[in-house]
């Protein structure tokens, strides 16, 4: 079925007991738990086709529910994205992200599906790992239990422990909401022990960055060290999932559970040049997983169409048979128009320049077709990539007329809320953000 799942047998029926089976166990109001895997890019799973065995859990996962081949995300790094995640909104609807070096925040009057699911009767609950979804950023909202540590790069064990506590201390009768964000596949790739060197065995190089310097990357002959030590940091938080949802079974909840595992954005070791993410549009950063498990959710079943972060929100809420509110840019990916072919955006919201020195600005995907544009100075740069004929985006075609419009549109789509500017950070905040290469 898919390559590399082979889970333990426990492990194999925990995860059948959290599907339902081809849709037809739907439950009016299931309980929903996101998990949001900070930087995880979907090739470097097994259900997406990778030869490491990186994600046995995540990987069985998929085989007991539903696998959206091509989800793109709609930014390249973690405030806009993960707002978009939340809003159903593009960056460039929500407006949520860095302008002229200021961080803007989630607006208060913007609807989550947090808000509108806890306005509907559901018990929230959200553990973040990164200042940029802090309270001071405006992600606590609509939470009755909400955390959020600045630095948590390390702290997948802890976050499971979290929300398994709050589901054995919890008495509602009411269904339940969980935001789950792990930070662990993050920079600095440095995993504990036994998944530091478990996909390359022996490994002793102890320099857990890359330097960046104004030629390029500084030895890039390590960057197979930095690769394995990143599948190793998605097999460590693939085994915390395997606790995390034999936590849901063991209090009788997966029946009633849909899982919806996701991530904010992915990362670049070096394939267009630069290491990292938010300096480009590429697919190793906007490809990324999505996996639904649960009452409702199609068991064996993978989708082919091009959809996006947006597309979460209204299907949570088709899910919990809540109204979507009108206006959002994306679809209930369980609904009837679901495989249509639609124009998915992407926006950069500032976070930093690349290697070309020409910044991000936009992208579009339809279908096959992607359409980047990029400015270096006053020169604009209209590119577009055929994914099929050249899916690692070696060969940039020139935009044709129909792209540049796309492209053009994007750039105009008018702000629907007004961000306000966030507040000063603390010091603690400030060298956290620093330490993992955002400031």
């Amino acid at each position: 079925m898919f390559r590399n799942a082979g889970p333990v047998p426990a492990v194999t029926m925990l995860l059948f007991l959290l599907a339902c089976g081809d849709g037809a166990g739907t439950v009016s109001r299931p309980g929903i738990v996101v998990v949001i895997i900070d930087t995880l890019r979907a090739d470097h799973l097994g259900c997406y086709g990778y030869e490491r065995d990186t994600s046995p859990v995540i990987d069985s996962l998929a085989g007991e529910g539903t696998i959206w081949r091509d989800c793109q995300a709609q930014a390249p790094w973690t405030l806009p994205a993960t707002a978009t995640i939340l809003t159903g909104l593009t960056p460039r609807e929500h407006g949520t992200g860095r302008r002229n070096g200021v961080d803007y925040v989630l607006d208060s009057e913007v609807p989550t599906f947090v808000t509108i699911l806890a306005d509907a009767g559901y018990s929230t609950f959200g553990v973040f790992n990164v200042a940029l979804l802090s309270e001071r950023m405006g992600f606590a909202r609509g939470f009755d239990c909400y955390s959020c540590d600045d630095c948590g790069v390390y702290r997948a064990a802890e976050t499971v422990d979290e929300f398994l506590r709050w589901l054995e201390e919890r008495d509602d009768p009411e269904p339940f909401l969980a935001v789950v964000h792990i930070f662990d596949v993050h920079q600095p790739y440095d995993p504990p022990e036994p998944y530091d060197d478990m996909f390359l065995p022996g490994d002793t190089l102890q320099q857990v960055y890359w330097e960046i310097s104004e030629g390029g990357i500084d030895h890039p002959e390590h960057a197979e060290h930095f690769v394995a030590r990143y599948d190793g940091g998605i097999r460590w938080v693939d085994t915390q999932l395997g606790r995390l949802f034999a936590g849901l079974r063991s209090g009788g909840l997966a029946d009633g559970v849909v899982v919806i595992l996701t991530a904010d954005h992915g990362e670049e070791f070096l394939e267009h040049g630069w290491v990292g993410h938010g300096g480009s549009f590429f697919q190793e950063v906007l490809h990324v997983p999505l996996v639904m498990s649960g009452p409702g959710i199609g068991r064996g079943r993978e989708v082919g169409t091009t959809v996006g972060q947006m597309d979460i929100m209204p299907t949570i809420l088709s899910l919990c048979s809540v109204e979507v509110p009108d206006g959002l840019p994306g679809t209930d990916l369980l609904g009837s128009s679901s495989g249509e072919d639609r124009i998915i955006p992407a926006s950069s919201a500032s976070f930093t320049g690349s290697m070309s020195g020409y910044a991000p600005l936009t992208e579009v995907r339809f279908g096959r077709m992607k359409g980047i544009l990029t400015r270096r100075g006053s020169t604009d740069r209209y590119v577009m990539y055929d994914l099929l004929e050249d899916p690692g985006e070696q060969s940039p075609l020139r935009a044709d007329s129909a792209m540049v419009r796309l492209l053009d549109i994007r750039m105009t789509t008018p702000m629907l809320y007004e961000p306000l500017r966030a507040g000063d950070l603390d010091e603690g905040s400030r060298s956290a953000l620093e330490a993992l290469g955002y400031i």
